[in-house]
């Protein structure tokens, strides 16, 4: 979830009884018939976004203000992806990218908590550099010949006859009759001969193919290390800046993640772990992985080419499904705006694509290629802002809400029955908002699970946890700087009016809207068992 950005409308433009993106008819109807017929394509969006944004950084983002307009256009999680670039290329942009929020939140007026997270490369397989003297690329022509190899006097010597691939025991553990797909699956060859070094592979489906491209062979699994020393080092370069989300790439297995972490040790704990799901074989142990990972990513470029494309859409629904069930943050990646790396404008496909991820349960959705090497990284964050509000306006609430009702185990703690409470009383009250005091940000968390309509302004003093908490959805961090007040009720008056007086500012709570508060009856983490429902008044906005 994000802050209100330049681009949203304010509800002080509409008129007094206008609620928009409710869409109550649809969100309140009895059947799935019901729901989609009381749809009103006149009604407007919500003013404010549920749905986070992450988005890739690269040769099209290095610029101070082009990151600083990314953020006002909606960019809450800024993506580094260590396949590409050097040590010292992504440690440059953790700076800039740490500077240019500073310059935000002094634009703003209040901290803006961006977060930083980066994918390590993992167990992706690549292909070696394009020789000088072809240029940028080669072709691979449909029919011909072409060998892979593991030598490395190819490395920087590919070409239409040989290409290097950088796993050094790829070749003894393929079979004759493989399946090679290279660049996004633009590529794919068939292996039809095996040596010590090299596999001979017809060329299926020809292209063009330039240095550093992805290698992907579907159905096989590798056997390599879970992180290499390549991984090894930005592990340590995430633990040494404190990075906020790390993605471990190709997780396969409940062990990976238990490796990373004992990788980043103590001085890595607070740091989030998002498990990168790209093969059949994460997918098949993907309760397990599940179970002990902070958030998940769904990869559909290898996922699709593993479980095959016409299998793609099931496998996402699935996964997106279980993770909500768990409340574990889910964020869907690749292809989402794929036209906009070239085109201001996107396809009507991807609209709907981008909409059904949302339908789906996503949290939060990623930006790739789009903008790390797109000509219009900015338009793109602004486009993707605007399709997740008009999606929201379309998700069956109140059949959300019953499904987790009846999927959470009985007896629930105090922290669980609050946060019903408070997603019930939003739904009936029609709330503006559910603030939200918290010091672990969990109590928000699990008020998220439930998916309120209102967004959830979550207000803590810890910078560090409201920077993760953009990965679930709905969730607007708020950074509380004040001093405690000595009595705890006169500091947590004074938090919630903070978190009131801002939303009115930004202009998606007006003067008595309803507003549902949770908190806890003493200071600290666990205490969570109040909500009430108060309303906004003149006296706040000043």
């Amino acid at each position: 979830m994000v802050w209100p950005t330049e681009f949203d409308k304010r509800l002080d433009e509409y008129d007094a009884m206008d609620l928009p993106g409710q869409q109550l008819p649809a969100a309140q109807a009895r059947s799935p018939l019901d729901h989609v017929l009381s749809l009103d394509v006149d009604s407007p969006a919500a003013c404010q976004r549920l749905t986070g944004i992450i988005a890739t950084m690269g040769k099209s983002t290095k610029d101070i203000d082009v990151m600083e307009n990314m953020m006002s256009a909606g960019m809450n999680i800024a993506l580094l992806n260590l396949c590409f670039g050097t040590k010292d290329e992504h440690i440059e942009t953790i700076k800039t990218l740490r500077q240019a929020a500073k310059n935000y939140s002094i634009k703003m007026g209040k901290v803006y908590p961006l977060a930083i997270a980066a994918r390590l490369p993992g167990r992706k397989i690549r292909t070696g550099s394009i020789a000088d003297s072809y240029g940028e690329t080669v072709e691979l022509i449909a029919g011909e010949i072409v060998r892979l190899t593991t030598d490395e006097t190819y490395k920087d010597r590919c070409s239409t006859y040989t290409v290097y691939v950088d796993f050094m025991h790829f070749a003894e553990q393929m079979s004759k009759g493989n399946y090679v797909l290279l660049d996004n699956e633009t590529i794919q060859l068939k292996v039809e001969m095996i040596s010590s070094t090299t596999l001979t592979c017809k060329i299926e489906r020809g292209g063009l193919l330039g240095s550093y491209r992805d290698v992907f062979v579907p159905n096989v699994t590798f056997d390599m290390p879970n992180y290499t020393e390549n991984d090894k080092m930005y592990i340590e370069m995430a633990v040494r800046n404190q990075l906020d989300i790390l993605v471990a790439s190709f997780v396969n297995s409940a062990n990976a993640i238990t490796e990373l972490r004992h990788l980043m040790g103590d001085k890595g704990k607070k740091i989030a772990i998002v498990a990168n799901i790209q093969t059949i074989e994460g997918f098949r142990n993907f309760d397990d992985i599940l179970s002990i990972s902070n958030g998940i990513m769904v990869t559909r470029q290898e996922l699709g080419s593993d479980i095959t494309p016409k299998k793609l859409v099931i496998a996402q629904k699935n996964m997106v499904a279980r993770a909500n069930k768990a409340n574990v943050p889910v964020c869907v990646s690749a292809h989402l705006l794929s036209s906009m790396r070239h085109n201001e404008i996107p396809l009507r496909s991807e609209l709907c694509d981008i909409t059904n991820c949302i339908l789906d349960g996503a949290d939060a959705l990623v930006l790739s290629a789009e903008t790390a090497v797109g000509r219009y990284p900015v338009a793109t964050v602004s486009c993707m802002a605007t399709i997740c509000k008009e999606a929201e306006a379309c998700l069956w609430t109140k059949q959300v809400f019953d499904d987790f009702i009846d999927t959470t185990p009985l007896p629930c703690d105090q922290t669980t029955g609050t946060a019903l409470a408070a997603v019930m009383a939003a739904q009936r009250s029609l709330a503006a908002a559910i603030v939200v005091v918290t010091s672990s940000g969990k109590s928000s968390q699990v008020v998220a699970k439930y998916r309120p309509r209102c967004p959830i302004i979550a207000v803590t003093r810890y910078a560090a946890i409201a920077r993760q908490l953009h990965l679930w959805r709905g969730i607007i961090p708020l950074v509380y700087e004040a001093e405690p007040a000595i009595d705890w009720h006169q500091d947590l008056e004074s938090r919630v009016n903070f978190c009131i007086k801002w939303a009115m500012e930004r202009g998606f709570i007006r003067i008595g809207d309803p507003i549902v508060m949770v908190a806890g009856w003493r200071q600290g983490s666990g205490f969570t068992n109040t909500m009430r429902i108060i309303y906004a008044t003149a006296d706040m906005a000043n």
